[in-house]
């Protein structure tokens, strides 16, 4: 994969805390990986929120219908396990 250079400015005691617990890591492997869950963490936010107001804004009819087919498929499952 191709690699960017980029610069950023960070505190200095963040810097000392970080190099004391690379473990042999380089700055940049450690910045990456926390970039790279940062990511992941922010897309699952923003789907759990696209998900919230989904869920939020449905109108009664539609929660009706969710409710029978929750029930209709607690029914089934319960005569497939027995």
């Amino acid at each position: 994969m191709a690699k960017t250079k980029i610069s950023v400015t960070i505190d200095e005691s963040v810097v000392k805390r970080l190099d004391r617990l690379a473990g042999g890591e380089s700055r940049s492997e450690i910045v990456e990986r926390a970039l790279k869950r940062w990511l992941v963490d922010s897309s699952r936010k923003r789907n759990e929120d696209a998900i919230a107001a989904y869920y939020a804004d449905r109108s009664e009819e539609d929660r009706r219908e969710d409710e029978e087919w929750a029930a209709v498929s607690a029914r089934h499952l319960e005569s497939t396990w027995k």
